[in-house]
C-alpha cells in the first residue's frame, strides 16, 4: 500500500494506491484505489471495498495514525493562537480602561467568544464519544 499527499493546486489530497503484478505486461503496475481531499474527516468507503482484508487493516491503521497527528497539530496551533489572542486582549484592556462604552462592547464579544468555545467543546466531546463507540464495536 502506498499513501501519498498530493498538492493539487492549493487543495491537498491523499492518494491511496497499491502495486500489483500484471502477468500480461510482465511487470508491476500501480493501481490507484482512490483519492480524497485532506479536509475530509474520513476516506471513501469505495476505497475499502477495493482492498483485501490485510490492506483494509493497513489503511485503517494509517488513517488512525494520520488523524491523530493532524489533530495534535491542530491543537498545538490552536494553543499557540490562543496565547497570542490573550496577549492582544491584555493590550486591548489597557487601551480601553478609561472608556465604559468600549468595555461594554468588549464584554459582549467576550460572551459570544465563550459561547462559541462551549459549542466547539461540546461538538468535540460528541465526536470523541462516537469515535469511542465505533472503536469499541468488534469488527
Amino acid at each position: 500500500m502506498q499513501f501519498r499527499l498530493l498538492d493539487n493546486k492549493g487543495t491537498p489530497k491523499w492518494e491511496i494506491s497499491r502495486w500489483t503484478y500484471s502477468p500480461e505486461k510482465k511487470r508491476a503496475i500501480k493501481e490507484t484505489l482512490g483519492s480524497f481531499p485532506c479536509r475530509y474527516s474520513m476516506f471513501s468507503r469505495d476505497i475499502l471495498d477495493k482492498c483485501t482484508t490485510q490492506e483494509k487493516a493497513e489503511v485503517l491503521e494509517w488513517w488512525r495514525v494520520t488523524s491523530e497527528a493532524v489533530n495534535r497539530e491542530r491543537v498545538r496551533s490552536q494553543i499557540t493562537t490562543l496565547s497570542d489572542t490573550f496577549k492582544a486582549l491584555d493590550t486591548l484592556l489597557d487601551v480601553i480602561q478609561d472608556s465604559p462604552e468600549d468595555l461594554a462592547e468588549l464584554k459582549k464579544h467576550a460572551y459570544a467568544f465563550k459561547d462559541a468555545v462551549s459549542k466547539v467543546v461540546r461538538r468535540k466531546s460528541r465526536q470523541q464519544k462516537k469515535q469511542e463507540a465505533v472503536n469499541s464495536v468488534p469488527a
